[in-house]
């Protein structure tokens, strides 16, 4: 039998039971009348391969189809008032298994999966013999039989106007051959797409590294010296100078609301210059004598652990450190491995406190006896009295030995009875900080949590967790959030341009103080610079980064004011030999200042060492137009993308609707021609390059029940197409974009190649081009609804059109 055949047969027994009387009231009535018929006469399976009622572990099965010996398809059958699905769409269509459209045929499905299990079936149909889905029970490709998506025909009629599609999923030709799988895929958004070889004007083998000058290397000793590091660990007074108060934003409101309204009943911004609140929090604990457990929360480079470490060292009253015993573990020196983590954590506690209450970084014996006072005594009037009284020699003896080999074999106890001793015998808090816990996964980070919050509990002490708002989703997922006492402080991110004018600043202080006291601070720091190099460096970097609100803009934006990713765009620009600082330091020196051309400014942002960018070598920028060759598509669906989450930002003030489900993107999408595989691959180079974040910052994948929202980051990326004047991104990703047409490659190669060097007019002609071939690309690839919810992607192609065209 073949299709046609299959359709005529279909179309007879539709009129017969449409025109006679044919009663269907009970089970076995869909299934003689109906279903029987179907699956013989229209999908071909052999009687003799049709067993009824076959018993397996979970029950008896309706119908096991077989075929070459091997069981091939379950139909589970009910009665024809059964209701199966909920939504009256008379159309067929395809349905999340665990949907709102599906909630009646649940029961029927699992029944259906569980006859799969035990019979080693795939796929199954649940029918009432009017009603048909398609449902793959039993998957290998990685996806959840609840989270795929089920074909749906709600009638005979919809049966009749989609039969080739039903006629694949349930005959015995279509089962053979799985072809369930091809629709079921192509529903969940994979489809075969064409592929085409692409090529860029500029192949990876021309890019190459660009010479620096000698001066432009010691420079970067410069750099590394006051710019890579935030800590300042090696330089209290840079610490103490270099700090920078992040002021309350609405980035970081919309963060707090975040957190607060999720995970923390209690949580309050911290004052970064003085740290009022967290000074209070620490008398309040002084003067009850009731630690406290802390939390600092900020966004990764908000300066957490520099916040901490100043706070204590240069911030916190004379007289309440006087009072604070400060104890620091760096979880980022330790091996990661959660078996042995909290050994780890004691031995380091164990040093920490040796070195901080004992003159020589350990114990004498008399120091020991009063941390074991109690046993002391006990020893003395009770088990050893008498030979306390006949040889105190012997018996200190032992008493040393005992002490060691609780030190030695019972460290935890050791380093609990040295946190009481400093609290009880010393009158000192204990401010124990584990710092740097975010470095790694979400088991390893709970396991320090709980280490810490074990210290608290059981001895006198101020606990102090500097963590990032991913860290607080992934404990509140797990529970240890909800289960312990604790407070927490949200730290906003500075200004990026705040740090790097105050590092500037302090160079030049630095700088005047060694050219009056000939001093040799920056020689100690192995710089051979002289002075006036070192001076002109610092009014360099002002010049570019913080007299320029553009561009300190462009770095914040870029990093999402993670100030360790801004310092290390600002370090690919000051090094890069594109604007060669050691040329604007030598002018500086013989007091010719002038600022580079924003134009190379920007270049060196997008090339780095090298003379093109390449998007393997970059961190920070996306080629918003690359495609995959093995799935093409228009050039412009990234950008289509962040337009779309720019009008949803923009729509609503409320931070928790700024956020759009990726099944609403690919919803979008889908009208426009867009397969939804494809949506979901550039969703995740977004995401992978933060030009879009989750709602849950934990999440690194894309799925169809996540909310993400547009970064700073993809803004400043849209505003690289939309309004550059200079037009440096946009013509070097004509350059480097791999396309499809050799004519538009010929063309720009001839014009390189015979212009020599290109000017404004001819790298705006090459931008022309490019920017031609988008949108010649993009009226293939996308269908533009006539719609209203469109106008916003209509209005991006007309302005990309009357920016460069």
């Amino acid at each position: 039998m073949n299709i046609d055949q299959a359709k005529e047969k279909f179309d007879q027994i539709y009129v017969e039971l449409m025109d006679e009387n044919v009663p269907l009231d009970t089970e076995q009535d869909a299934r003689f009348q109906v279903i029987d018929r179907i699956l013989v006469e229209v999908l071909g399976w052999d009687r003799s391969g049709i067993r009824t009622e076959p018993h397996t572990d979970s029950g008896y099965v309706d119908y096991l189809l077989t075929a070459g010996n091997r069981n091939r398809l379950v139909v589970e059958a009910k009665r024809t008032s059964r209701l199966l699905i909920d939504t009256h769409q008379p159309r067929m269509a395809w349905y999340k298994v665990n949907g709102p459209a599906l909630q009646s045929a649940t029961d029927g499905l699992e029944q259906a999966k569980r006859y799969c299990t035990d019979t080693a079936v795939l796929f199954s149909a649940l029918t009432t013999g009017l009603q048909w889905i398609g449902f793959w029970a039993v998957r290998t490709d990685g996806v959840p039989p609840k989270e795929g998506k089920a074909a749906v025909f709600p009638s005979l009629e919809a049966i009749q106007k989609n039969f080739a599609v039903f006629y694949d999923l349930f005959s015995q030709e279509g089962v053979l051959t799985n072809l369930y799988q091809v629709h079921v895929h192509q529903s969940e958004g994979l489809q075969i797409n064409h592929s085409e070889v692409l090529e860029s004007v500029i192949e990876i083998s021309e890019r190459r590294l660009l010479s620096k000058s000698g001066l432009l290397r010691d420079l970067e000793n410069i750099y590394r010296s006051f710019f890579s590091s935030m800590s300042g660990e090696d330089d209290p007074d840079m610490l103490a100078k270099c700090f920078v108060e992040s002021k309350e934003s609405r980035a970081a409101d919309e963060s707090l609301e975040k957190i607060t309204r999720n995970l923390l009943n209690q949580i309050d911004i911290v004052n970064s210059d003085r740290g009022t609140e967290l000074e209070d929090q620490i008398r309040v604990s002084v003067e009850s004598q009731r630690g406290d457990f802390i939390l600092i929360i900020g966004n990764k480079g908000a300066g957490k652990s520099t916040f901490i470490d100043r706070f204590f060292r240069l911030v916190l009253d004379k007289q309440l450190r006087e009072n604070c015993l400060t104890l620091r573990v760096d979880l980022a020196n330790s091996d990661g491995n959660q078996v042995t983590i909290a050994n780890w954590l004691t031995d380091k506690l164990k040093i920490e406190l040796e070195k901080n209450l004992f003159k020589d970084g350990y114990p004498t014996y008399d120091e020991l006896q009063g941390v074991f006072f109690q046993e002391y005594r006990r020893w003395s009037n009770g088990e050893y009295k008498y030979l306390y009284e006949k040889d105190k020699i012997t018996f200190k003896q032992k008493f040393g030995e005992w002490m060691a080999d609780i030190a030695l074999n019972q460290p935890q106890k050791y380093v609990r009875r040295l946190i009481e001793n400093a609290a009880h015998a010393r009158r000192l808090m204990p401010c124990i900080v584990f710092d740097n816990t975010d470095h790694f996964p979400q088991t390893f980070q709970e396991s320090v949590f709980q280490y810490a919050q074990s210290i608290y509990r059981e001895c006198f002490s101020f606990i102090i967790c500097p963590i990032t708002d991913r860290t607080i989703w992934q404990l509140s997922k797990s529970g240890p959030l909800q289960s312990y006492e604790h407070r927490g402080f949200y730290l906003p991110v500075p200004s990026t341009k705040e740090v790097i004018a105050k590092r500037v600043n302090f160079i030049k202080e630095k700088a005047k103080g060694n050219a009056e006291l000939n001093g040799n601070y920056f020689t100690d720091k192995g710089i051979r610079l002289s002075i006036p190099n070192i001076t002109a460096f610092a009014f360099s970097v002002e010049d570019i980064f913080i007299n320029e609100d553009y561009i300190s803009r462009i770095v914040g934006w870029l990093s999402n004011f993670d100030i360790r990713r801004s310092l290390q765009i600002v370090q690919r620009v000051i090094t890069s030999p594109i604007i060669d600082i050691g040329e604007l330091v030598k002018a500086y020196a013989i007091e010719q200042r002038f600022r580079p051309q924003r134009i190379n400014i920007k270049k060196a942002l997008l090339f780095g060492d090298y003379n093109h960018f390449n998007q393997q070598d970059s961190s920070f920028i996306l080629n918003l137009f690359e495609v995959n060759p093995n799935n093409i598509t228009s050039p412009l669906i990234r950008l289509s993308i962040l337009r779309l989450l720019m009008d949803v930002y923009s729509e609503h003030s409320d931070s928790e609707k700024k956020y759009l489900p990726a099944e609403d993107i690919l919803n979008y999408f889908e009208p426009t021609t867009v397969s939804r595989t494809i949506v979901k691959d550039h969703l995740k180079a977004l995401l992978d390059y933060r030009l879009i974040e989750p709602y849950d910052p934990t999440d690194i994948h894309i799925y169809e029940s996540q909310r993400v929202k547009i970064t700073h980051c993809g803004r400043i990326h849209y505003e690289f197409v939309i309004d550059d004047k200079e037009g440096v991104y946009m013509s070097e990703m004509a350059l480097m974009t791999p396309v499809s047409s050799q004519q538009y490659i010929e063309e720009i190669r001839n014009l390189i190649i015979n212009t020599g060097k290109l000017t404004f007019q001819d790298w705006r002609a090459i931008t022309k081009w490019f920017v031609e071939y988008c949108l010649e690309q993009d009226k293939i690839y996308i269908s533009l609804p006539q719609s209203n919810s469109y106008q916003s992607q209509k209005i991006l192609r007309e302005t990309l059109r009357n920016t460069w065209l």
